[in-house]
């Protein structure tokens, strides 16, 4: 009862999709309709002017407890040239974008793994999704159209503004282990340079706690320290893939063993970087289920053995969080 996520992903629950007649003729509709949503709101793409985005985070637990709230910032200019930072009261990650490469260093303890799921600053798969149809509904009034997509690992649902074509929800619903949704929903867009973008964006993870993102600036950057794209001092590499990116694929991963004198269900999240071998490196608990739970969890996957990531087919090293669910039965 395990499954892989790649990134660190309000739970946005819609009634059955009743799909339309869907024509090669739809089709090809419907990838003209995802390409513009996807011009006017992709502010990362060759030809975007730099920008800088900041926004205030508040990360809403599922479990009672309280909630914790922190600062995303973002420099971006250019898809090799860009630098991200999450930070809460005790924790600070930084992640630095270059050629063909991009850098990781995380201080402080308590990440938050689902601040990391690329929808949350809606940053866009390079993969082309498999369309398998649409439907029409209402979202807060606003009538949209929602298409069905598959990649190899997830169901997905996109919905657009009819009137805008703006981006409203993304649901992705995992296939692998024993699943789990995640889900954003975008609002409040408003213009920046020729493009526009959602200044408020909130996401359910399940599991995981659900996350809110208020975006309080998004700006032209004109200039730019370049010790800010320096690699710092300790930390991890991974690939900046611009290509065709696969990810890693478990090839062998047993089970752990069940705790004893435990009765209740848990689940670990570990976070790990899977090298050109194969091989987890760096793991580590991003989300304890417990000290009982976390040490069976860390000792089983340090067995699994992967089929690395690739961009462009060939081998690179990439970060995956791994979600290890113990179910008493």
């Amino acid at each position: 009862m395990i499954f892989i996520n790649t990134q660190i992903r309000l739970l946005i629950t819609l009634p059955m999709l009743v799909g339309i007649a869907f024509a090669e003729s739809d089709k090809a509709s419907v990838e003209r309709m995802f390409q513009s949503a996807r011009q006017m709101s992709d502010i990362r793409t060759n030809g975007a002017p730099s920008f800088r985005l900041e926004g205030n985070l508040r990360i809403i637990p599922k479990a009672p407890g309280q909630e914790t709230t922190g600062r995303y910032t973002e420099i971006w200019l250019s898809q090799t040239k860009w630098r991200r930072e999450v930070e809460t009261s005790s924790f600070h990650r930084v992640e630095i974008g270059g050629a063909n490469r991009k850098w990781l260093v995380d201080t402080g303890t308590g990440g938050p793994d689902t601040v990391f799921h690329s929808d949350l600053t809606l940053l866009f798969s390079p993969a082309n999704p498999r369309i398998t149809g649409i439907a029409e509904r209402k979202l807060d009034e606003t009538a949209a159209t929602c298409v069905k997509s598959r990649t190899g690992w997830s169901k997905n649902v996109d919905c657009l503004d009819d009137q805008t074509g703006f981006f409203l929800l993304r649901e992705e619903r995992r296939m692998e282990g024993n699943g789990g949704h995640h889900s954003c929903v975008y609002r409040n867009y408003q213009k920046f340079a020729d493009r526009w973008f959602p200044r408020t964006i909130r996401c359910t993870n399940d599991p995981g706690d659900d996350i809110e993102l208020t975006i309080s600036k998004l700006s032209v950057e004109a200039s730019v320290e370049e010790s800010l794209f320096s690699k710092p001092e300790g930390a991890i590499e991974t690939a900046n893939c611009l290509g065709r990116a696969m990810r890693p694929e478990a090839i062998h991963s047993p089970d752990p063993k069940y705790p004893d004198h435990h009765k209740e269900n848990s689940t670990v999240v570990l976070w790990t970087i899977v090298g050109v071998d194969g091989k987890p490196q760096d793991l580590r608990v991003a989300r304890s289920g417990g000290e009982d739970f976390d040490q069976p969890a860390l000792d089983i996957v340090r067995q699994w053995r992967f089929k690395p990531s690739t961009c462009d087919g060939a081998p690179v090293p990439e970060q995956i969080n791994i979600e290890i669910a113990f179910r008493k039965f």
